[in-house]
């Protein structure tokens, strides 16, 4: 009897957390607006006052209610033109650092947050995820 009750446990606890499998795979893609002088597609982190996002910087999803449903750190980042209708003529151009998210199995919410360290979150609704594209957040 114990040993059913302790099953029946964790099989709650696992549905609580989010681990029954049903949950959505997401693409991110968080693009700090800093237009910090770079090489295109250099490996990056954010310039001041964005530093906060640099590779291995804390981050969290979280759905409406501010619970966290998902966690890890952010990888490197890479240098994009941050403006492409210029043809600047030289290497080192202005431009913004893009860090690409992956993230497997997020329980499913209406609402969704990217949360880091420092700034506010980035809030997203869910139709943005199912969609299969990268859900393209902007901090700046």
């Amino acid at each position: 009897m114990k040993a059913l009750a302790a099953m029946l446990l964790a099989v709650l606890a696992l549905g609580a957390c989010g681990g029954s499998g049903d949950g959505l795979d997401m693409k991110i893609k968080l693009v700090v607006e800093d237009k910090n002088i770079r090489v295109e597609g250099a490996e990056c982190a954010g310039a001041r006052p964005l530093e906060y996002a640099h590779a291995e910087a804390a981050y969290a999803i979280e759905d409406a209610t501010g619970r966290v449903l998902a966690d890890g750190e952010l990888p490197a980042g890479h240098a994009v033109n941050a403006d492409p209708s210029i043809d600047w003529g030289v290497e080192r151009i202005p431009t913004f650092c893009v860090f690409d998210l992956e993230l497997d199995d997020v329980p499913r919410s209406t609402r969704y947050a990217l949360r880091l360290d420092r700034g506010s979150p980035l809030p997203f609704d869910a139709s943005f995820v199912e969609g299969g594209k990268p859900v393209e957040l902007t901090l700046g």
